[in-house]
């Protein structure tokens, strides 16, 4: 059987699948992080009993004139945070994020199994089939409908660096 249509294929294509989940929702997760984490700095300075509400630079003219621009600016993320959902989808993206780490951990044990054999038996197949069990809960709670492009790509790239194809080990048939 040829190399590329070896049975052991399933396993490491899944290990890359799910590597290249663990960074994808790795790297929503921090923008998602980021976002909150801006918005959380923007309320909590600009808010009136702050600090830097009482800077002697706000008391100029065009100081007054920005500090009145950042209330502003304030104001509409205070209403529109909620709406945002930030904190449920990071918890959502942490839930996923944790779940495709185990996984990626039981595959690369998987793998690391599979060299130290020397062999893809059907007691290691069964290993994979309870992996890939556990892989289906996750991937119906994704947290996205559609997957970011950019992102996916960068991650893509970073997977097959990390894990080229001759990084395998195909037992012989």
């Amino acid at each position: 059987m040829a190399r590329e249509n070896a049975p052991v294929w399933t396993v490491y294509d899944k290990l890359r699948t799910v590597r290249l989940n663990v960074k994808y929702y790795g790297r929503r997760l921090a923008s998602l992080e980021r976002q909150n984490f801006w918005i959380e700095l923007l309320l909590a300075t600009t808010a009136p009993s702050s600090a830097i509400a009482g800077l002697w630079v706000w008391q100029t003219a065009s100081g007054k004139e920005a500090w009145l621009g950042l209330g502003v600016l304030t104001a509409v993320v205070a209403v529109t945070k909620p709406l945002l959902g930030l904190t449920k989808r990071i918890k959502e993206f942490e839930g996923v994020l944790s779940g495709y780490r185990l996984l990626d951990f039981d595959l690369k044990q998987l793998k690391s199994r599979i060299e130290q054999k020397q062999t893809y038996n059907s007691a290691l197949e069964a290993d994979f089939d309870k992996i890939s069990d556990r892989e289906r809960a996750l991937v119906k709670d994704t947290p996205e409908p559609r997957a970011k492009q950019n992102v996916t790509k960068a991650c893509e790239a970073e997977v097959i660096r990390e894990l080229p194809k001759d990084h395998f080990f195909v037992p012989q048939e």
